[in-house]
């Protein structure tokens, strides 16, 4: 056998113009799915990244309320303690005197107030000639008439 009949046809070809046209298409077809499922997946991975970051940023702040919750149940013992330890002294009454006792230096004080400020006014009256109801044109002094009760 020479070399010319070696590229001789066999016979009957085993493909046509057309099953070479729907092989390629198909092969088209199949790059263009495969790249898509590539970009999907490129897709997918970028969104599980910002899920596990969410995730982690969920987890450090669910840690800062466990913290929080951990602090609060420590103040509302704390509180706890201070009330029952309140109710304790409160039986001999030291409380409800020192309240009782600082009810009155504070109306003392008050009192003392008023005093001194009936005690202003009049000597606004008499020395600026002021008038509680009114104000005169030729007053010098101006003011809005207040007594504490």
């Amino acid at each position: 056998m020479g070399l010319d009949e070696s590229r001789k046809p066999l016979g009957k070809p085993v493909t046509t113009p057309l099953t070479v046209q729907k092989f390629a298409t198909t092969s088209n077809n199949i790059a263009g799915t495969s790249t898509n499922l590539g970009q999907s997946l490129k897709e997918i991975e970028a969104d599980l990244k910002k899920d596990v970051e969410g995730r982690k940023e969920f987890e450090d702040y669910l840690a800062k309320l466990e913290k929080q919750k951990a602090e609060l149940r420590k103040r509302i013992e704390a509180n706890k303690t201070w009330i029952e330890n309140f109710e304790k002294n409160d039986t001999s009454g030291n409380f409800e005197m020192q309240y009782k006792e600082l009810v009155e230096k504070i109306h003392n004080v008050y009192d003392n107030a008023k005093e001194f400020h009936s005690k202003g006014i009049d000597m606004l009256i008499k020395d600026f000639d002021y008038h509680l109801a009114y104000k005169r044109w030729s007053d010098s002094f101006s003011g809005v008439p207040f007594k504490p009760k």
